[in-house]
């Protein structure tokens, strides 16, 4: 009969599960500044970023089991059709301790919202904020939602958990702001690399540029320009600024005439930096979002599909399993001669038909049978020598019954040990064979009902080795002596 049609993110895992939308958007941004004229077309951008979400929603197709274990990644997968629909711009800043994130965010919302200090550990967590008067007056950027987040120092202490949060927020930010206050370090370059293959534009901004002469301020703007970034930021993505500069000595004269000396701090430099958030925004901010979204729904739905896949192989190790006890215990309790063998198919076909409904690709009885037997046949001697010694051992086991009942049961006592003997011998047969069938119809199932390019005999060849270096055997006969002295 015909195979079933099947749903390749049933099985095997995608690469992406949208790839097509993304290359125009790629290609675009990256053989460019992120500034440049000639961008996607916003809205087709956007539109085909909302068909995709809804494509890849509809086709999660997963049980209420596993919509109940996913929820956190498909609710994940809901908000960003929330954050197309709002037009919402997250901008990230990054980089070490002392460089001044947290003062450049807050020089551009305008007043102190982001905690500021000089040590290590100050920005433990990642924060967020709106940045309303960013889209002022912006014609671009009118209807959209501009969210500044900060994150800790890629340098923090305690450094592995919170260089795991940057690069989660580096995953959903749209635009990043690496803030460096001189000369970059290499961990600096290094992260910075790491950063721009999340595919996301990137102004590097060079703060604090108030503690430095203006002679040496050009020299390292230079060398940022020349040797650090050239490959990584296009000249005209690196910005100057003083986000909060230090105080300085003011003279000031009182109403009484008398002069006094004190400190005051500048107005910052940030005026640059704003104007090129603005221009990159107006220009290309639509489709960044959507270019964001694509990227990110990708990635989660590649993590939904393979924990779709890891729990329904975990339901089918235990169906597999327990079919395999239930099976041998079956056999090894079974008086009657070739009965046992008639049983044993019975299960196995059964397992095999509740593994298809564990993996959503209906299989047929028929198609069942013939299942269990081109893997039968594939097991080879195995396969045949179990059911020699079934047929001979059903034999044995039946005129042990008999001579039980001859003698008026004198000959219990004898006939139960040697008939409890071959059945534990048959039942670990029987069991064995069975998981190693199931399994191997896990594997056809989960590549979309084929073998692959290794075929049957390999891959079932394969389990059999596995489960005797695994010592899957023995662990079944333990399982099954407890069942057979119930």
């Amino acid at each position: 009969m015909a195979e079933p049609t099947v749903d390749p993110d049933q099985g095997t895992l995608p690469q992406t599960a949208i790839p097509a939308e993304l290359d125009p958007l790629l290609e675009q941004l990256d053989r460019s500044p992120i500034s440049a004229k000639g961008s996607v077309d916003d809205s087709d951008a956007v539109e085909r970023a909302r068909d995709s979400l809804e494509t890849t929603l509809a086709g999660l197709k997963l049980t209420p089991e596993e919509q109940k274990a996913l929820a956190n990644e498909i609710g994940q997968l809901r908000e960003l059709t929330k954050k197309l629909d709002e037009t919402t711009i997250e901008i990230a800043a990054f980089g070490m301790v002392s460089r001044g994130k947290s003062s450049v965010l807050n020089a551009l919302l305008g007043r102190d919202i982001f905690e500021v200090g000089a040590t290590h550990g100050t920005t433990i967590t990642r924060s967020a904020q709106r940045w309303e008067q960013g889209a002022r007056g912006s014609s671009g950027l009118d209807q959209a939602r501009l969210v500044l987040v900060d994150t800790p120092g890629i340098d923090e202490v305690g450094g592995e958990v919170r260089e795991t949060l940057a690069r989660e927020v580096a995953r959903t930010a749209d635009l990043i702001l690496f803030i460096v206050s001189g000369d970059m370090q290499r961990r600096e370059v290094q992260a910075l690399s790491e950063l721009r293959s999340h595919q996301k534009p990137i102004i590097l901004v060079f703060n604090q540029i108030d503690r430095y002469p203006e002679t040496d301020r050009q020299q390292i703007h230079a060398k940022l320009e020349d040797e650090r970034v050239k490959g990584l930021i296009h000249p005209e993505d690196i910005v100057l600024t003083a986000a909060r500069p230090d105080p300085i000595r003011i003279k000031i004269q009182q109403p009484d005439g008398i002069s006094k000396i004190v400190w005051e701090r500048p107005a910052p430099v940030i005026e640059p930096l704003k104007a090129r958030i603005l221009d990159v925004l107006e220009r290309e901010g639509k489709a960044l979002v959507a270019l964001n979204t694509l990227l990110l729904a990708g990635d989660l739905h590649e993590e939904i599909v393979r924990r779709k896949v890891r729990i329904r192989d975990d339901a089918a190790n235990r169906l597999i399993w327990n079919f395999s006890l239930a099976k041998g215990a079956a056999v090894g309790l079974n008086p009657i001669p070739v009965a046992d063998l008639a049983g044993g198919l019975a299960v196995d076909v059964g397992m095999i038909i509740a593994l298809s409904k564990v993996y959503a690709i209906p299989l047929t009885r028929s198609s069942a049978i013939k299942l269990v037997r081109d893997m039968t046949i594939a097991l080879g001697a195995m396969g045949l020598l179990q059911v020699a010694t079934r047929l001979v051992t059903s034999g044995v086991k039946s005129a042990m019954a008999g001579l039980t009942i001859m003698t008026g049961g004198l000959a219990g006592p004898l006939t139960a040990l040697g008939y409890g003997a071959i059945g534990l011998t048959q039942a670990g047969a029987a069991a064995s064979t069975s998981y190693v069938i199931g399994h191997g119809a896990k594997t056809y199932l989960r590549q979309g009902c084929q073998w692959g390019p290794k075929g049957i005999k390999t891959v079932v060849q394969q389990l059999l080795v596995q489960a005797k270096t695994d010592s899957v055997i023995e662990r079944l006969r333990d399982d099954l002596k407890k069942r057979l002295k119930k």
